[in-house]
């Protein structure tokens, strides 16, 4: 592998994106994990019973994301809402500890989501999960907290390298938000979005990083073979009036499309067998933007997310990727990118 001198390395390209800025927006999560032992089956009803062993939280959703800008040496910086309980409490807490800066981080109006799961096991097994309750907004934001997150997007957008959207549709980004993310890319303010559920609405803005179910949502058929992500590649970039489109495919790897340029595609790095995927979007949308905003361009920022997933599916739970660990993956699998300009 390169030296970290050479434009062309890995090492280079995660040295430049150390001290870019993003501003990230979305639905930032609470994950809790309730570990226990399986003891007997309850006679108040046909289920099982679990002994507490212990309580973990972790950062999920847009709040996972910023942790990876975060852990990647970005200067992170989040806008939006958490509601004045306990689990916003520790999320902003917790992103504090990450190094993220979440001042702007609204508390009240809402409930804040968490996911929180049980796993559990016989004495001496592994922890598997077995139930999952979800605590989410029961409406979207409140007019005045929405009137804010926009006046801090407007502010702030002109300060930083990208903006990042990440929306899960738990209620964060209202309509007016989503007008306002839209009227800052036409304004040309590179603008990268993850949206699960309404992508079209982000119409006009620099990339998308759909996965290849809500891809096949949007064109109306299975992505299943390479020859079909080409083709929805294609149709994505001219109906979402994108600059860059990247489709995630799981164990079929990721395909990339740009405007005026041909496509590119990379197969999946890492073992066979992943420990777990959860959060591994987040992963990889934030690595792709923070190599965006260094400007490595897209097919290099590919490869770079392509890596930073590859380490984070080897973990349990949502989890990061640090510099030490893509240039360690990139390294093992002979991962080579192409020369940028300084």
């Amino acid at each position: 592998m390169s030296s970290h001198s050479d434009p062309s390395s890995v090492g280079s390209a995660l040295a430049a994106m150390r001290g870019r800025r993003a501003l990230l927006l979305g639905d930032y999560v609470l994950d809790t994990y309730l570990y226990g032992e399986t003891v007997r089956v309850s006679r108040e009803a046909p289920v099982i019973v679990v002994r507490k062993e212990r309580v973990e939280h972790r950062l999920g959703g847009a709040a996972n994301a910023a942790q990876n800008l975060a852990a990647l040496g970005v200067e992170t910086h989040v806008v939006g809402q958490l509601g004045d309980d306990d689990a916003g409490r520790a999320t902003r807490a917790m992103l504090g500890d990450a190094g993220v800066n979440a001042t702007a981080l609204q508390l009240g109006g809402v409930t804040t989501p968490q996911k929180t799961r049980v796993l559990a096991g016989a004495f001496g097994t592994a922890r598997q999960q077995v139930l999952r309750i979800d605590d989410e907004p029961a409406a979207a934001l409140p007019e005045a907290h929405t009137e804010r997150v926009v006046a801090e997007l407007e502010a702030r957008a002109h300060q930083v390298d990208i903006v990042v959207v990440s929306d899960y549709g738990l209620g964060t980004i209202t309509e007016p938000i989503v007008a306002a993310v839209v009227g800052l890319a036409k304004r040309g303010v590179r603008v990268m979005v993850d949206s699960r559920y309404r992508l079209p609405a982000f119409r006009g803005v620099t990339a998308v990083k759909p996965n290849a179910p809500e891809a096949a949502d949007l064109v109306g058929y299975a992505i299943s073979d390479r020859a079909a992500a080409e083709r929805a590649g294609a149709q994505l970039l001219h109906n979402l009036d994108c600059e860059i489109c990247l489709v995630t495919q799981g164990r079929r790897g990721m395909s990339l499309f740009e405007r005026g340029k041909s496509s590119d595609h990379v197969a999946v790095v890492g073992a066979e067998e992943v420990t777990d995927v959860t959060g591994a979007g987040d992963t990889v949308t934030a690595t792709f933007a923070a190599a965006l905003a260094s400007g490595l361009g897209a097919r290099n920022a590919m490869r770079l997310a392509n890596c930073a997933a590859g380490v984070v599916v080897m973990k349990v739970g949502a989890a990061t990727a640090s510099p030490g660990e893509v240039s360690l993956t990139a390294r093992q699998h002979g991962v080579e990118l192409e020369p940028w300009e300084k």
